[in-house]
């Protein structure tokens, strides 16, 4: 948070995190802290051990999504419902360098559980986030990734492995990631939705064993975010 450049509205914190760091503690506006005693903390938070700190934070401060000239790479995570696998996405995105992210439904990137995982990412990268039925979100989201398609943007979904598919998706290293690019995760257990595949069908996939059936959501960022990354960084020198 600190380095997003956001202040919190409030910081609860122990006495005992108040001596183990007193270098940090500096960085903070004085008026913003508050000295609790462990139990009110623990009673004040979700986590079973807490540190000793806890911030509230203005939703206000949140970066909402707003289309920039600029931004080149999107990701869309379709109804990624686990805390931990959003959390861990949005840390991935924002070391890889995502503009922005499109979440269609899943689990809320301001919950306690999401902002932990994704240890302050979520502060730092823009994201919109669609809501209603499922096939409105799918629609609004659709519509979304049209007028990105329309201003130039590759779209590509993941796909399983499958090596004896008539239409086997390209390894990820073989497409072109100087171009402004849309990436798409698929939910945990059901993928990427019917309708999104259809109206973009160009795929991708991360080549593995055959004793593996398939691969963790969060695990298939790593490779695929970082791989545009090295692209972007190498085609730059």
């Amino acid at each position: 948070m600190l380095k997003s450049g956001n202040s919190p509205s409030k910081i609860l914190v122990t006495e005992k995190w108040l001596k183990k760091n007193q270098n940090l503690s500096k960085q903070f506006d004085e008026s913003l802290l508050t000295l609790v005693s462990e139990e009110v903390l623990a009673s004040a938070i979700s986590t079973v051990n807490p540190d000793g700190i806890a911030a509230l934070v203005e939703i206000s401060s949140i970066p909402n999504y707003q289309f920039n000239s600029n931004d080149d790479f999107v990701l869309v995570l379709d109804r990624i419902q686990d805390p931990g696998n959003m959390g861990n996405l949005f840390r991935t995105a924002l070391a890889a360098g995502v503009d922005a992210i499109f979440l269609a439904g899943g689990a809320h990137p301001l919950s306690q559980k999401v902002l932990r995982a994704s240890t302050g990412a979520v502060f730092n990268l823009p994201f919109q986030r669609y809501e209603g039925t499922e096939e409105e979100i799918i629609n609004s989201l659709l519509k979304s990734l049209s007028e990105l398609s329309n201003e130039g943007f590759k779209i590509f979904s993941t796909s399983s492995f499958n090596k004896s598919s008539k239409n086997p998706s390209k390894p990820y290293w073989e497409i072109d990631w100087t171009k402004s690019t849309v990436l798409i995760l698929g939910n945990e257990g059901r993928g990427i939705h019917k309708k999104i595949q259809e109206a973009f069908n160009e795929t991708i996939t991360i080549p593995h064993s055959e004793l593996v059936e398939s691969l963790n959501v969060a695990c298939v960022a790593v490779p695929l975010l970082l791989e545009r990354k090295r692209v972007a960084y190498t085609s730059n020198k």
